[in-house]
């Protein structure tokens, strides 16, 4: 028996849901602070938020991911990528190291938004900002790297 085994299909749906969040949030985040490269700063208290549900939603993802990963270690990965498809456990394991990577950025994200504010100190958006957008590129390869590897073992069945 795999931890939390019996749980994997309601835990993988969480998951989706929480990507769901997540990337609606940073996404919207990434359109305001945009505009904050123009001078626009109408919506500091949106952005703001943003950041704080982006944040939350990309640790229950986190979790989750690492609750269902015993399970899709035993019965995906070795069942199915490892034996066929041994590029796509690597490509995994690609996505799973941008994951952590964009863990550590986004508590640098989340403590830097809480501690300034765009309009009046400038001068932190050119961290601010390029870390706004890696984030989103990192979590925008992790999505379409995952709806890939479901596709493929999809396929493999």
């Amino acid at each position: 028996m795999v931890f939390l085994e019996d749980f994997y299909g309601l835990l993988l749906l969480a998951h989706l849901f929480a990507t769901f969040v997540l990337v609606g949030s940073m996404t919207h985040n990434l359109l305001c602070v945009v505009k904050y490269l123009r001078g626009k700063f109408g919506r500091q208290k949106l952005e703001a938020l943003y950041v704080k549900v982006s944040f939350w939603a990309y640790i229950i993802v986190y979790i989750i991911g690492v609750l269902i990963y015993p399970a899709y270690r035993i019965y995906i990965r070795h069942y199915y990528f490892d034996p066929q498809l041994p590029w796509a456990t690597g490509l995994f394991e690609v996505k799973e190291h941008w994951s952590a990577v964009g863990l550590a950025m986004f508590f640098v994200y989340y403590f830097l938004r809480k501690s300034f504010q765009p309009a009046e100190e400038r001068d932190k958006l050119f961290l601010y900002v390029p870390l706004c957008l890696l984030l989103n590129v990192i979590l925008w390869y992790k999505v379409i790297v995952g709806c890939y590897l479901t596709f493929l073992k999809g396929s493999l069945q």
